[in-house]
């Protein structure tokens, strides 16, 4: 079985995640009292599934707490119920309509040319030199991605907000200093979009602005996109460019199509590894009875190590004709980022195939908790290889 709360600072859990997939596809998680889904075809088919719900129940865990706790904690589940992601229904409609118009235009040749500059030259800068990949190649890019969305003024300061409340969606466990830190700074990032609305940066933070002052929509909504965009382009960014650090080597990029590898760097990466859903009526999940309002957790990560749909999951293969992975979800919450996500993975592959180099990992070091892949450090040093003129496009 998965140690669903074990320390994976300084280890790789992607091999027992894959053999879960296989040998183990449900868990009973008496904590959390919630059932695990870990094979594909179980987390494709309830993603998909309008009886599946992603709008939080009840958490029986507030009512361990005491008055203020409780009240912490019920605040911060009331903004996150205004995320797309964490909403059904008409709500969630309105939002991705919204968060799909202000996206749109974002990923433009402009954004493509400045990152594949900056990962042009940290690469050639890095030589031979031992460096950490996180913080030379993975982080700057990352932060191109953040800067085309709210403008450069600011995409420092709303990356370290973004990051505070990742850490507490990343625990797997309730902890009251994080709940605490990610309401402080929800309550900054409101401030700065109340502030932002005068002088927008760009043209995604004029639509938030807008956002704001729409009755149908108003300043939780407004923040709630705000927080979800900044939040999911920045850290599962850094993940994807940091599994394309440590996993693609100069055969990978001769041998496979640049696009296929960009979707295999996701698939392994899986940033957002579950995905929370309630059952709207008594549902069977494997051999679980659940009823109305229980929870069950889809595993996508395990999902995208599936042998039976990704044969030698660990590898990086040229896929033909086999599934898509769920690394950006499917059906009506597909992440409406994806696009940016993959511009900037897509670029660094091509910089380091047209340079000759990837990059050997000596060191390797991830934040503990299983739910979200994240990394402290990434360090090694550059490879020449030997790529084909004509490498497969």
């Amino acid at each position: 079985m998965l140690d669903l709360f074990a320390d994976f600072s300084s280890s790789d859990p992607t091999r027992s995640m894959a053999k879960s997939a296989q040998g183990c596809p449900y868990q009973w998680d008496a904590e959390k009292n919630a059932v695990y889904a870990l094979r594909a075809d179980d987390v494709r088919n309830m993603l998909l599934d309008p009886d599946f719900w992603s709008q939080r129940s009840s958490d029986p865990r507030i009512g361990l707490l005491d008055e203020q706790d409780a009240e912490r904690r019920s605040a911060l589940k009331d903004f996150f119920s205004h995320w797309p992601v964490f909403s059904d229904g008409d709500h969630h409609k309105r939002m991705r309509h919204a968060a799909l118009r202000l996206l749109r235009g974002v990923v433009t040749p402009e954004l493509t040319e400045t990152c594949r500059k900056l990962a042009t030259s940290r690469l050639v800068e890095a030589g031979e030199s031992p460096f950490d990949w996180i913080a030379r190649i993975a982080r700057p890019l990352a932060r191109e991605a953040v800067a085309a969305l709210t403008g450069r003024a600011d995409a420092d300061r709303l990356v370290e907000l973004g990051n505070v409340v990742m850490d507490e969606l990343a625990t797997p466990r309730l902890e009251m200093d994080r709940v605490d830190a990610a309401l402080a700074a929800i309550a900054e990032l409101r401030e700065w979009l109340r502030g932002a609305r005068a002088e927008p940066g760009s043209a995604f933070v004029a639509g938030l602005a807008k956002l704001w002052d729409d009755e149908r929509f108003g300043p939780d909504s407004a923040t709630s996109l705000l927080t979800q965009i900044v939040t999911g382009a920045y850290e599962p960014t850094v993940a994807s460019l940091a599994v394309a650090g440590e996993r693609v080597t100069g055969q990978v990029l001769a041998s496979v199509p640049p696009q296929a590898v960009r979707e295999e760097v996701f698939r392994l990466a899986t940033p957002f590894r579950f995905a929370s859903r309630y059952v709207r009526r008594p549902a069977a999940v494997g051999p679980h009875q659940l009823d109305t309002g229980d929870r069950v957790v889809l595993c996508l990560g395990t999902a995208n190590l599936d042998p039976d749909h990704f044969p030698e999951p660990l590898e990086i293969r040229h896929r033909k004709g086999q599934a898509r992975s769920l690394s950006f979800g499917v059906g009506p919450h597909h992440c409406p980022g994806a696009p940016l996500a993959r511009a900037v993975v897509e670029v660094l592959l091509g910089s380091m195939a047209e340079l000759g180099v990837h990059f050997v990992a000596d060191r390797v070091e991830r934040e503990p908790e299983l739910p979200m892949l994240r990394y402290r450090r990434l360090e090694g040093r550059l490879v020449h290889s030997e790529i084909p003129a004509e490498a497969p496009r």
